[in-house]
C-alpha cells in the first residue's frame, strides 16, 4: 500500500492509525502495527490501550524475527552439516536445508512459546 498523507484532526488520524494498526495485527504485520502505534503514542500517549497495544506489537515483532533467525540459522547448520559428509549431490543439500528450516522453525516456536509463559515466584 503506497504511503498516504493522512488528513482530519489529530484526534482523527490516531483514530485513523489506532485502527490500521488494529488491523495489521489482526493480519500479523507486527513491523507496520507498531510502526503505527508508535506515532498513535507519540502524539496520544494518554490513549492507554494504544500503549498496550504497542507493547504487544513489539513483543509480536522480537518473537517473528527471532523466529526467522532461528529457522535461517537451522538451515545453515544442516547445510554445513550435508558439506561437511560431503554430500555430493546439491539436491541432498537443498533437502538438507529445508529440513533444518523446519527444524529451525519448530525450535523458534517452542523457545517463543516458552518465552511467554508466566513467570513463576
Amino acid at each position: 500500500m503506497p504511503k498516504q498523507l493522512l488528513t482530519g484532526t489529530l484526534e482523527e488520524q490516531c483514530d485513523f492509525l489506532f485502527e490500521m494498526a488494529q488491523e495489521k495485527m489482526r493480519e500479523g504485520n507486527f513491523t507496520g502495527a507498531y510502526h503505527a502505534l508508535k506515532e498513535v503514542v507519540k502524539y496520544a500517549p494518554e490513549r492507554k490501550e494504544a500503549v498496550a497495544l504497542l507493547a504487544l506489537a513489539k513483543e509480536r515483532k522480537s518473537e517473528q524475527s527471532r523466529l526467522l533467525f532461528v529457522s535461517l540459522a537451522g538451515a545453515i547448520l544442516f547445510i554445513g552439516l550435508g558439506s561437511f559428509a560431503r554430500l555430493s549431490n546439491d539436491l541432498w543439500l537443498l533437502a538438507l536445508g529445508f529440513v533444518g528450516l523446519l527444524v529451525g522453525y519448530g525450535v523458534g516456536n517452542l523457545l517463543n512459546s516458552l518465552r511467554r509463559q508466566p513467570k513463576s515466584v
